[in-house]
């Protein structure tokens, strides 16, 4: 048996299992697009040929699709769930704290331990010492599984039992960036309007201010080939407004940043960074 299966290789997944065997681990892979598991096992994972193989390879599952529906869908043939009886799934698909909180008694129902995780840095800053890696999940679950997480990030933070925790955190996080986004780019039109740089306007500012980098492609132009793009980060608002509908709770600040985010992809703005949000203040009112 290998230490771990990872399922689904997309650019964070694939990142995982690289660094998982970087620190040493014994890795099986799956993907659905199966060349994507080629330069993997040239490295020496062991490739699975259906989900099946991958969950009886290993006794922790770490799954890496697009969300938990998906990964729903690909852990509910009857082959797949006999064999989930004591073994541990970590999902680190997106989501909102209601979806985790199913996704949970889904594996607790087959027999499964459940750990729900997220992975606050982009796929090339897995394994530093300062990348950070939140979980959830019964405490003694989590405490197995640190030595595996502790490899994909060095900040590994544990938020308690309660699975919804991370998605709930994560959501946080995002729609506070989201929010100093919104006013970097409200930032950079009060600066337009008065002909003051933009470059200026960043150098006020903390070097590690989070809205640098929007600024900065906002004053060099760089708007293509960003890191996440606008319709990415769409995807991300709509789940904040979902989590908000579930918790029934006020939804303003996110409607507003949908707004604009809606805006920007009807303008043909949705391929491009963040900071393209710019371009919608410039239109006119």
């Amino acid at each position: 048996m290998s230490e771990v299966s990872v399922i689904g290789l997309g650019s964070m997944g694939a990142a995982m299992a690289r660094t998982l065997q970087a620190a040493g681990k014994t890795v099986t892979v799956w993907n659905r697009t199966q060349a994507k598991m080629q330069p993997l096992m040239d490295g020496g994972a062991s490739g699975a040929s259906s989900v099946a193989d991958a969950v009886r390879a290993s006794p922790v599952i770490l799954t890496c699709v697009d969300n938990y529906a998906v990964t729903r869908n690909l852990l509910a043939s009857s082959d797949v769930i006999a064999l989930l009886p004591g073994r541990t799934l970590i999902e680190i698909s997106t989501g909102t704290p209601k979806e985790a909180r199913e996704a949970e008694t889904g594996a607790h129902g087959h027999g499964a331990d459940y750990l729900d995780g997220t992975i606050m840095a982009y796929p090339e800053y897995l394994g530093q010492p300062d990348t950070q890696i939140m979980a959830a999940g019964k405490q003694a679950v989590f405490e197995c599984c640190k030595p595996l997480l502790g490899c994909l990030g060095g900040d590994l933070r544990y938020l308690g039992p309660h699975v919804g925790a991370v998605a709930a955190v994560t959501c946080a996080i995002l729609i506070k960036y989201l929010g100093q986004v919104a006013g970097a780019v409200h930032g950079a039109r009060l600066c337009e309007s008065e002909g003051v740089g933009i470059d200026l306007f960043a150098s006020l500012l903390n070097k590690d201010d989070r809205v640098q980098p929007v600024l900065k492609v906002i004053h060099e132009k760089t708007y293509a080939n960003p890191g996440a793009t606008i319709s990415v980060w769409n995807d991300v608002v709509q789940r904040i407004q979902q989590q908000g509908h579930d918790a029934h709770i006020n939804c303003e600040v996110p409607n507003f940043i949908s707004g604009l985010v809606n805006r920007a992809i009807s303008s043909g703005h949705g391929g491009e960074h963040i900071a393209a949000l710019v371009k919608v203040l410039r239109e006119p009112r």
